[in-house]
């Protein structure tokens, strides 16, 4: 047996399950939050420690006095269980960092969660004592219930691998997904002495996201699309087959966790975090007749351009609706053959002047730095782009590549990547390029395209000139001095922004922290 496993095992029973759940490079963590909160309903301890923050295009790995600050926190809060929740692949390097500094340091056993173990658990129960495949919250309290309880059958808790011996794995099988949303806890939105933020070479006590003008919260779990570089194509399809994926809280549910978590923060508008928002008409029509009376703030939700109908969106606008996030990703080709996302360039057109007339300011996302945009596609998504009506953002990303998505069975598959273009242990590029950075080395026609797509953006950039400039041989060649044009214009629009911000009240730490960077300024 494990030895680590066998003094958990001892342990807690003397001094019940004392969890630390560890959120990497996220201080938003919704997962971290909702675990936490099902574990202190369920009378376990936890402590929840948000080691590092996300920044742009500038994610640090773990210096050796920020674990030392680590393990101060484990000592401190008496923890005999560590989990890790990975959001994404490219931090299951910096898991196994900090699992490796933990059983070494500590000699504790440690668990992996999230969207990584889910789709890789043999990895993580490589460097990991124990793995949680799919929802956590029902997983990790029924193996927390069985530590504290000194049950013999804490190594068959379902959803949870053990790694018993150096070659030798306990795979259990899943629970079904949790069917009534509104049974989950909602997530943890007090400040406490069981919060630890560690940044730089210090930790500090409390939510690091306390006081922040924005609530994020999540209405549902799931997605109705299929898209092929999206996490949920895999786990719907390969995880999970056969059961409900996309499932959505009530109205009153949502409307009850905001209200309370305003009773400890003064937040100034809510953003639903959903994949999707959810538009089935009854639940819509509940949830904007309780939302303005109960609740009365502007929101922010993400959005398909399938779902987008003018009744609709009239009736969210007057609910308090005041921005939509939504998916563009590429040009019309490129959308439907690789993302598996068909929509036409006209309908996004539509789409995009619908939110002009109702008032509501749209957040168009961009993936650039894919292998199949030919100089046509790249023509098209800016000709797409220039027939938008300002107000508007552009968020540009930069292709991730999700290991088991369809996206990466197709490129794999063409040869169009390796094996080493996939997000994971060996891939953390998203690290220094997640968000677009010009000065990012990829083929100079591409950042011609970027530079100019990037621009349309700007009110105070006139289109005409723009689209003069797209036409310009010398310039796809020689992109430096759009380059410096587009970062220009980057510096004034984050000014304005910031000085609106501030104005508001609304620019904390946070966002400066993750943002205001001259040296690696990004697309916006």
């Amino acid at each position: 047996m494990n030895h680590r496993l066998d003094s958990l095992f001892s342990r807690a029973q003397r001094e019940g399950a004392r969890v630390g759940i560890i959120s990497t490079w996220d201080v938003e963590n919704n997962a971290v939050r909702t675990l936490s909160a099902t574990l202190r309903r369920g009378g376990h301890h936890c402590a929840e420690i948000y080691f590092k923050d996300w920044v742009s295009n500038h994610l640090e790995p773990a210096s050796q006095e920020q674990l030392e600050n680590l393990a101060r926190v484990i000592r401190r809060e008496e923890l005999n269980l560590i989990t890790i929740s990975i959001r994404a692949s490219a931090y299951a390097h910096q898991a196994r960092v900090i699992s490796e500094y933990i059983h070494d340091e500590l000699g504790l056993p440690v668990l992996w969660g999230g969207m990584h173990p889910t789709l890789k658990p043999g990895e993580g129960v490589d460097y990991a004592d124990m793995v949680i495949k799919g929802e956590g919250e029902l997983a990790l309290l029924d193996l927390a219930d069985r530590l504290r309880d000194g049950r013999d059958d804490v190594l068959g808790t379902e959803n949870v691998w053990f790694r018993t011996g150096e070659h030798e794995t306990v795979k259990n099988g899943l629970r079904p997904l949790i069917k009534n949303l509104d049974d989950v806890a909602y997530r943890d939105y007090t400040t406490h002495e069981h919060k630890y933020f560690i940044t730089g070479n210090t930790y500090v006590q409390g939510d690091p996201m306390h006081g922040d003008p924005v609530y994020q919260m999540m209405g549902s779990r799931g997605c109705i699309y299929k898209c092929s570089y999206c996490y949920n194509s895999t786990s719907k399809k390969d995880v999970y087959p056969g059961q409900k994926w996309f499932r959505v809280r009530s109205p009153a549910s949502m409307v009850d966790e905001i209200n309370k978590a305003r009773q400890h923060w003064d937040f100034k508008r809510i953003r639903f975090d959903d994949e999707v928002f959810n538009f089935q008409k009854k639940w819509l029509d509940d949830f904007c007749d309780i939302f303005p009376k109960e609740v009365g703030l502007p929101f922010e939700v993400f959005i398909e351009p399938k779902l987008v109908k003018e009744d609709r969106m009239t009736q969210l606008r007057d609910a308090g609706l005041s921005a939509v996030y939504m998916g563009v990703q590429s040009s019309e080709r490129v959308t439907g053959n690789l993302y598996d996302r068909r929509v036409k360039n006209s309908s996004i057109a539509d789409i995009a002047q619908l939110y002009h007339k109702l008032g509501v300011k749209p957040h168009f996302q961009l993936i650039f730095d894919d292998p199949v945009s030919t100089e046509e596609d790249k023509r098209k998504l800016f000709e797409m782009i220039a027939s938008f009506p300002h107000p508007y953002d552009l968020y540009l990303f930069s292709m991730t590549v999700f290991p088991g998505s369809e996206l990466n069975n197709k490129l794999l598959s063409t040869g169009l990547i390796s094996k080493y273009d996939v997000d994971g242990m060996d891939n953390t590029r998203i690290f220094y390029q997640h968000r677009v950075n010009l000065n990012y080395p990829r083929p100079v026609e591409d950042t011609f395209w970027i530079a100019l797509t990037q621009m349309l953006s700007k009110p105070f950039v006139p289109k005409a000139m723009l689209k003069q400039l797209a036409k310009s041989e010398t310039l796809r060649k020689h992109p430096w001095p759009l380059i410096q044009m587009a970062n220009a214009t980057n510096f004034v629009k984050m000014g304005q922004l910031s000085a609106s911000m501030a104005l508001k009240g609304e620019m904390t730490g946070t966002l400066v922290r993750r943002w205001l960077s001259m040296d690696r300024i990004i697309t916006t």
